[in-house]
């Protein structure tokens, strides 16, 4: 089935976007904390492809600096297997003449404070913008339906204009996949009633309308007696009954679902979106809508959420879906090529980041994901990364003592990466996902691991420094030394030369180890004890807790690296 599908969208001087470039996927979802302008990309897509230009005052709304315009720009792909729906051969030329290698750039730029520079059309060759008389509406008609279903809305304002919810273009999406043979009944039911109404045969059609053309044609005689009056009825089609399609629902009280709280209400958009992923064959007189879903999980339990998501991974064959989420159930290595990480960076604005240009490591993906501390680590601003269980109780520990207060506006999770093993690979997994402040703390043998010069390599350091470290502790068998055997080899002959500069450039990068070698060297009481961090209370239940605390308060320090 042939579709229009948005592939990207150039945004500037929207919301707190200042200018950004967003590649979308058929599924694409964006992510980030609350107020990182996650929804403005869901409005920015929405406005391009409205039906009405925006009042002065909504376009006042929209704009950053208010003495800029707005402007956005969609790149379509797919939008040539439609064009026969524009009925106006100039129009329909102007659009095909614009496409580039089956790519339809559009245009919208919105300027409350000068009419002439507000437009909407479709960007030529030489930069310019095509936007005849009555070009617009041509335009859409090849263009995808935007269907908005926001976070929060007020059911009394939907009931304003119940004909462009979100519930009435669902319902109606919905009876399309039924269209075709409702098509069929509608005609063969109102055959007749077309018979009657404009039959040229006078025994099928009614007398009295034939006797009141008659009437009318003698009233006109004079001046205008050569025009010749008739009488003509737009009857019903499938679109008319389309628009009116009811859902009421009886919870004590039978009333249409628009009237009902937003819990039903989103139950009922999961059921119809359930009816979508199962019908396959769409009546397809004109391109599937775009849905742009804000916080799909929003009124949702867990478990419907889970469903949900199913549900769109399923019909991301037949539509685009845009949304924003905090939910992990969205996530899943199938569709990781949506994800759209969102940050507002303090004077460039919001940004979103796009798929590194290499392509996502799929392997590498489905590795990490299947790790819980993972996926909830796709929500957070920054992440560091421990080795295991132990380690996370103990800086839990260590913020407590030291009364260390998380950055506010960096969102930072511990992630268990699951040994020292998976350290470099969890690493490269958050880095691939566009996180641009990844903490590695591992213990001191990690530097004498085989694995160690891949990340010397990752992080920009030789990675000739691990082999460098094993000859120093005359370690010379294929696996990996021990942390046992590290510690004591390095009390019995030193550290090597050059080891407080390699501590001190891992720490640049963003990769501190311990030491003494572990979190239980550093236990007052129980040292070399796992799970002695249950009885640290106070700084004197450590060894060395002025270097801990360095190692915290640098580890923990807002640092943006790539």
């Amino acid at each position: 089935m042939g579709r229009v599908l948005l592939k990207k969208i150039i945004i500037r001087n929207l919301g707190p976007i200042k200018e950004d470039g967003v590649i979308l996927d058929p599924l694409t979802y964006f992510v980030g904390r609350n107020n990182a302008g996650k929804s403005h990309y869901l409005k920015a897509i929405e406005t391009l492809l409205a039906t009405k230009t925006p009042t002065k005052t909504d376009m006042a709304i929209l704009q950053n600096d208010k003495s800029q315009p707005v402007y956005i720009e969609g790149h379509f792909s797919g939008v040539g297997d439609f064009t026969s729906l524009v009925s106006v051969s100039n129009h329909k030329k102007a659009i095909e003449d614009s496409m580039t290698d089956g790519v339809l750039k559009v245009v919208r730029v919105l300027d409350p404070n000068n009419e002439d520079s507000t437009v909407f059309g479709v960007l030529k060759s030489d930069g310019t913008v095509h936007n005849a008389t009555g070009f617009p509406t041509n335009l859409l008609k090849i263009l995808p339906d935007p269907i908005s279903i926001v976070a929060t809305a007020d059911t009394l304002d939907e009931l304003k204009s119940k004909e462009n919810t979100a519930l009435s273009k669902l319902k109606k999406e919905v009876l399309i996949t039924f269209l075709s043979t409702l098509k069929e009944k509608t005609q063969t039911a109102l055959s007749g009633l077309n018979d009657f109404l404009h039959s040229a045969d006078e025994g099928l059609r009614s007398p009295e309308l034939t006797q009141l053309e008659r009437n009318l044609r003698t009233e006109f005689e004079g001046e205008f007696s050569d025009v010749i009056p008739s009488i003509e009825f737009q009857l019903p089609d499938e679109e008319v009954i389309t628009k009116e399609m009811k859902i009421f629902l009886d919870d004590g009280h039978k009333s249409e679902i628009e009237q009902k709280g937003h819990g039903l209400q989103r139950a009922m958009l999961l059921a119809l979106f359930r009816l979508l992923a199962k019908h396959g064959q769409r009546y397809q007189s004109r391109p599937t809508p775009i849905f742009l879903i804000g916080e799909f999980e929003t009124f949702l339990h867990p478990f419907a959420q889970k469903q949900l998501a199913a549900v769109l991974n399923t019909l991301v064959d037949k539509y685009q879906i845009v949304t924003t989420t905090h939910s992990p159930f969205i996530i899943s290595p199938e569709v990781i090529n949506g994800y759209r990480k969102v940050r507002k960076i303090p004077e460039v604005g919001t940004k979103a980041a796009n798929p590194p240009e290499s392509g996502i490591d799929f392997t590498l993906v489905k590795r990490n994901l299947e790790r819980r501390g993972n996926l909830e680590g796709l929500f957070a601003d920054r992440i560091i990364l421990i080795e295991g269980d132990h380690d996370e109780n103990f800086f839990n520990k260590l913020l407590s003592v030291f009364q260390i207060i998380l950055p506010p506006k960096q969102f930072t999770l511990f992630v268990k990466a699951g040994g020292k093993e998976e350290l470099r690979q969890t690493r490269k997994f958050y880095t691939q996902m566009n996180f641009d402040d990844v903490v590695i703390i591992a213990d001191l043998d990690c530097l004498f691991s085989r694995d160690a010069k891949n990340l010397m390599k990752e992080i920009g350091m030789d990675e000739n420094i691990p082999q460098s470290l094993r000859t120093h502790i005359e370690w010379t068998e294929q696996g990996d030394p021990s942390l046992k055997y590290v510690i004591e080899k390095i009390a019995e002959k030193g550290e090597s030369a050059g080891f407080e500069k390699l501590i001190t450039d891992l720490e640049a990068k963003r990769v501190f180890v311990f030491r003494k070698g572990s979190p239980e060297m550093y236990y007052a009481n129980n040292i070399g004890k796992k799970d002695g961090w249950a009885e640290i209370n106070t700084e004197a239940d450590l060894l060395e807790p002025a270097y801990l605390k360095e190692m915290m308060d640098k580890a923990l320090s807002c640092q943006n690296h790539t």
